[in-house]
């Protein structure tokens, strides 16, 4: 699965890269507040706004895809002869084919003298004699062992003329386990992508965005907590947005911050909270 994984993580990079900004977000409305009782609001709200404002407060840092699975690497020799490994992700024996005219296959067994099938990974590349053009497919099919039944697939394209287009998926789904999925366009106006995991614990985590050539932009996040974020950006990284979540008494809330990244939490009962350093906006 080593191509496989590693078009995932190519793919899933502008998650990071694209992310937020650094430093920290002291509030600055202190711990009496404009309302009294130990801060904006007081008595037993305080608690969920701690966490609301705490998620404004780490940005990104809350975004996670599930569990580590602990999983090691599997890397390919030079060996013309193919390599047999135990993966213990899948708890399957793996042998990898030497990569050839940009194709990785990976095919999967119970045993290690591979006399009983149990599934196959691929990767395949393409490079356009001119143009610049590239496209890449994959795919994983595991049918033994305790992650049977896990599937994947994965495309890229990229074109250059007679205009720019690009676009790429992700898709895998182990059942019992996780599933996640990545998928993206941009053109010559703009682009954006689409996140979703869903852990073994049934947690979910999702992330959309869009950007346009003006330097405008729209991002839906939703944390582990099941806190959503609706934020509309303007060139100067300005913006405003909600916040939504479980927590019907305060939320929804709207949220405003400057080009410095400061900015104000307004309740739904009214009642405010200030911040500095807003950590969504980019880097």
């Amino acid at each position: 699965m080593y191509g496989f994984c590693a078009l995932a993580f190519l793919i899933s990079a502008p998650l990071v890269l694209g992310g937020c900004g650094g430093g920290s977000m002291p509030l600055t409305n202190g711990g009496g507040g404009n309302n009294g009782g130990g801060g904006n609001g007081g008595g037993a709200n305080r608690s969920a706004k701690d966490k609301i404002v705490a998620a404004v407060q780490t940005g990104f840092s809350t975004y996670k895809t599930g569990k580590g699975s602990g999983r090691k690497r599997i890397t390919r020799g030079e060996d013309p002869t193919p390599k047999v490994v135990y993966d213990d992700f899948y708890e399957l024996w793996a042998r990898h084919t030497p990569e050839e005219n940009y194709t990785r296959l990976i095919e999967y067994f119970e045993d290690e003298a591979c006399t009983k099938p149990a599934g196959e990974s691929r990767y395949d590349k393409v490079y356009a004699d001119n143009g610049g053009e590239f496209k890449a497919t994959g795919f994983i099919n595991v049918t033994a062992g305790p992650k049977a039944g896990t599937t994947g697939t994965s495309n890229v394209d990229l074109v250059y003329t007679p205009e720019f287009l690009y676009t790429f998926s992700f898709i895998q789904d182990i059942p019992g386990f996780a599933s996640s999925s990545i998928i993206g366009r941009w053109d010559s106006t703009g682009g954006g992508y689409k996140t979703y995991s869903k852990d073994i614990e049934g947690n979910v985590t999702r992330y959309e965005s869009t950007y346009k050539n003006d330097g405008t932009s729209r991002l839906v996040f939703t944390d582990e907590n099941g806190l959503e974020f609706t934020l509309n950006f303007i060139a100067d990284q300005s913006g405003t947005g909600t916040i939504t979540g479980k927590d019907t008494t305060l939320l929804p809330a709207s949220i405003v911050w400057d080009a410095n990244g400061s900015g104000t939490i307004t309740f739904k009962d009214g009642s405010t909270e200030t911040f500095e350093n807003f950590q969504f906006r980019k880097s």
